[in-house]
């Protein structure tokens, strides 16, 4: 993919302004557990703090999607972003800015080909990275930049990837590389506006240690802000990334962040084809509306804003239905009796979803735009919007 880098000159002017797959860890998540207690934060007395400067940004985020399936793949030598067969086209980001979209999330597998000796993202990814954020920009979109499928680093922190942890010090090791890694990416993408660019530290964490958790995430904080000191950073917890476990962080007394949860509830009707029977419509169920009141009940029992009314600004940075009318899941739905979610459910379930978010303040990035395992809102082979979409994220 060749892209030109002509319009980087727009961007200080801005300032002010293999189709089966899943990239979202979600996919073999378990259902996530009831609503966490907020005292699970060990205690803690709640510190208020002034958010209003990651209100600003999370506003700015408003409604997202996300470009999976093209950064964080992991073919063999493959340094771009065709390594899952989806590479990201120009015209991409004037697609989702003309449906109403403000934001894009980019997941990105920095440590793929990274040099562990001197902990540096490989070159051809990060020239790649840039000129989609350029692209992105100059569309006016908000890029969401993630650091995504860090497999090894969740596997040797006893995560549920690979199995038990290994030792402590290959665990450090990997911590170092991720950390270094995000300081070289901090500093690389720091020249864009801060209005335009968040940086999301990790995405779904399965590092079941809290302790450990805290300790990843903190570091990486430290060095991100250290270089880029305006920048707002966005916050993932563990069981991969769900909402309740908000608790479980001991997140910094600073104003510019936000907290991300993923939402792809009920499993048993989102992942159908992926980990979970094919039913089609008839395990129709939605309980947004009342799942994420519950969120910002525990954002304000732990992270409440100054103002004694806000919290913690919060981002849905996944959510969304495999299904409607997609080739590549039916492979996992062989018998006669199985089918997939309708179209029509599949935008049903996004825009009820969609609706409780706005209506309690939050961001979000809808996953995803096209070829992301059936749960893709884009059709790329027709070059037009699957039934029911982009309407039902655009409200």
């Amino acid at each position: 993919m060749k892209k030109s880098l002509l319009f980087l000159f727009a961007i200080s002017a801005i300032v002010g302004m293999s189709t089966s797959l899943v990239a979202c860890d979600s996919s073999s998540a378990p259902p996530a557990a009831a609503v966490s207690d907020p005292g699970e934060n060990g205690g803690r007395k709640a510190v208020p703090v002034d958010y209003s400067a990651g209100r600003i940004m999370n506003a700015r985020l408003g409604k997202g999607i996300n470009f999976g399936n093209s950064w964080e793949g992991d073919a063999p030598n493959c340094h771009t972003d065709a390594c899952w067969s989806n590479p990201i086209k120009d015209e991409d980001f004037k697609i989702v800015k003309d449906a109403g979209f403000n934001s894009i999330r980019l997941p990105v597998r920095w440590q793929r080909y990274s040099d562990r000796e001197t902990h540096t993202v490989d070159p051809e990814m990060l020239a790649g990275v840039k000129e989609d954020v350029t692209l992105a920009i100059n569309e006016g979109l908000v890029v969401l930049l993630d650091f995504h499928h860090y497999v090894e680093l969740n596997h040797l922190g006893g995560g549920a990837h690979r199995g038990k942890a290994d030792t402590i010090a290959l665990f450090q090791a990997e911590k170092e590389h991720f950390v270094a890694l995000w300081s070289q990416i901090a500093a690389e993408f720091d020249q864009f506006p801060d209005s335009m660019i968040v940086f999301d530290i990790l995405n779904e964490p399965t590092i079941p240690d809290t302790a450990l958790l805290n300790d990843v995430l903190l570091s990486a904080y430290q060095v991100i802000r250290a270089v880029a000191k305006n920048k707002t950073i966005m916050f993932e917890s563990n069981n991969a990334a769900k909402f309740d476990r908000l608790g479980v962080l001991n997140l910094p007394q600073d104003g510019n962040i936000i907290y991300s949860g993923h939402y792809y509830e009920p499993y048993t009707f989102s992942h159908q084809g992926h980990n979970s029977d094919c039913l089609g419509d008839a395990v129709y169920s939605n309980n947004a509306d009342a799942d994420l009141k519950s969120y910002v009940r525990i954002a304000k029992t732990l992270y409440p804003d100054v103002n004694g009314t806000d919290v913690i600004p919060l981002n849905m940075g996944e959510f969304g239905i495999s299904g409607g009318t997609i080739q590549a899941n039916k492979a996992s739905c062989q018998e006669d009796h199985q089918t997939l979610p309708s179209a029509e459910a599949k935008a049903r379930w996004a825009k009820e979803t969609v609706a409780a978010a706005l209506k309690y303040g939050m961001s979000f990035h809808y996953w995803g735009f096209t070829f992301v395992g059936g749960f893709q809102a884009y059709d790329r082979q027709a070059n037009a919007w699957f039934t029911g979409f982009p309407n039902a994220l655009i409200q």
